[in-house]
């Protein structure tokens, strides 16, 4: 027979590759890109409150500090005129150490200033400011909202701190004025990449540290402050492109070459089975094709067959010399084996379906098995069964069955070198039964079991290289399979599996 061969010209697969390739990816990209800008949104929220906490912290302790100082000089006004030069030098003093500090006032109870760190000349009456109104009113500290100082021209917080008697009266009020541009100066200095805003009770923002890029994601975190009435703010610009693109991008990157690795293994497996399977076609095809031309001759054959074999027995009876009956013997036998052939071929290329019938193969096994150990004993092998307890049913016609395991016994004794040994085992798997034939001999090379059910491929002087075929051939028609595996030297374990059947 002549070999077929197929060559396949690798073409791209392109719903397959949608599949493996292009979905998986737009999938796995969107995923990612949505982990990665949750967790990009959560950390800079972590980070936009965390430097909230900061930068609140600053002004809280920078208005306590302030605060705190001015409560110091009331409570030494307390004791001292507020007219004297101690007490000049003393706001003076104050303020060259804290620069926070714009100018100190002493006002009395009416608003006037007594006596100041600038020139009484430029005091302007404080009795219309609403902090200082309150703080002689309730005798507790109070700040100012920022604004723009009627002396100094700048803009400015005032703190006004009650100086007490020990009766219990406001005698005065000490007012400093701070500025906001030290506050400022101050917070610039712990500042990143972040935007600082704070607001006043009124939502009036009283400082800001930059512009906030008009049509970029941001994230904010704000707190209000305890020691004066006000809202910080930290805005964040979210950067995806670092946090969220990139690292998308290099993902995409990786999973297409992944993925196309993925759809090139997938691809080729395809293929080969494809390859395969239209190569079991066509081996089909061909074993169509023998029985057709079998069914066809096989009769213009066998009648000859039968007309030789019918003369070889009339010379046979008339020439009875011992050379003479040898070559009749010779000649029987290789008619007996051309009828065998041509039976063989027609159960390949046209196979018959006798009728079905459910049995358990113990029975039939024991039935034959004389028929195995007397021909273990022309090849010197001991032959070894091992049958389950339970009975195993099947749904096959008995004389195939028989034919098949007397065929691989046979096949398996005539594989034993010196003594050796033909093992046969019944048993279930799941919903199949399994019957296992294993001999010791000397096995199979890969490349002679990839050809073991090529029609008319033997390794024995006289075999046909029919025998697997047929059986194989027999036991797909049932729904069966027939699996070989073979080692060099080592044995061949061959297995018939069938579906179980109920009795």
């Amino acid at each position: 027979m002549t070999n077929t061969s197929i060559r396949y010209t690798r073409r791209p697969n392109w719903t397959l590759y949608v599949l493996i390739v292009i979905i998986p990816l737009i999938v796995f990209s969107l995923i990612l890109f949505q982990v990665l800008k949750s967790r990009s949104n959560t950390d800079l929220k972590e980070e936009a409150h965390a430097l909230t906490g900061v930068h609140g912290l600053y002004v809280e302790n920078f208005f306590s500090e302030t605060i705190g100082r001015l409560e110091s000089m009331a409570i030494y006004l307390s004791s001292e005129s507020p007219e004297s030069p101690v007490t000049k030098r003393m706001l003076v003093a104050s303020q060259q150490m804290d620069s926070r500090f714009s100018n100190f006032y002493v006002v009395d109870r009416d608003g006037n200033v007594i006596a100041t760190t600038g020139s009484l000349e430029q005091s302007v009456n404080q009795s219309d400011r609403a902090y200082f109104s309150l703080a002689l009113l309730t005798g507790l500290t109070q700040v100012s909202e920022p604004h723009f100082g009627r002396v100094t021209g700048r803009y400015i917080v005032s703190i006004a701190s009650p100086v007490i008697s020990e009766e219990g009266k406001v005698l005065y009020v000490v007012v400093g004025t701070v500025q906001v541009e030290k506050l400022e100066d101050g917070l610039r200095q712990i500042l990143h990449e972040e935007t600082l805003r704070i607001t006043d009770r009124s939502g009036r923002i009283l400082m800001q540290t930059k512009k906030i890029t008009s049509g970029v994601p941001t994230v904010s975190s704000s707190l209000q402050l305890e020691a004066v009435p006000w809202r910080v703010e930290v805005v964040l610009e979210q950067d995806y492109q670092a946090s969220v693109m990139w690292p998308t991008g290099f993902f995409g990157a990786g999973a297409f070459a992944l993925l196309n690795v993925v759809y090139f293994l997938v691809n080729t497996v395809l293929m080969k089975r494809r390859l395969a399977k239209e190569l079991e076609q066509i081996e089909g095809d061909k074993l169509r094709m023998i029985g057709t031309i079998a069914a066809g001759t096989a009769h213009e054959i066998r009648n000859p067959l039968t007309g030789i074999k019918g003369f070889i027995d009339l010379l046979s009876e008339k020439y009875q010399g011992e050379r003479d009956q040898y070559y009749f013997s010779l000649i029987q036998t290789e008619i007996n084996r051309i009828n065998s052939i041509v039976s063989e071929l027609l159960i390949i290329g046209k196979p018959t379906v006798p009728s079905k019938e459910v049995f358990a193969i113990q029975p039939v096994l024991s039935e034959i098995l004389p028929i195995i150990e007397s021909e273990a004993r022309l090849h010197n092998a001991d032959v070894r069964v091992l049958m389950a307890q339970e009975p195993l049913y099947v749904m096959f016609s008995k004389d195939q069955f028989k034919q098949i395991v007397l065929n691989l016994a046979k096949n398996g004794l005539e594989a034993l070198e010196r003594r050796g040994q033909l093992t046969i085992v019944s048993s279930y798997a799941g919903d199949r039964i399994q019957l296992r034939i294993e001999d010791n001999g000397r096995g199979m090379s890969p490349d002679t079991l990839k050809k073991i059910f090529v029609p008319f491929f033997t390794m024995k002087d006289t075999g046909t290289g029919l025998g697997l075929v047929v059986s194989k051939r027999i036991l797909d028609n049932y729904g069966g399979r027939l699996l070989i595996e073979s080692k060099e030297r080592i044995g061949t374990k061959v297995t018939i599996e069938l579906p179980m059947a109920r009795p």
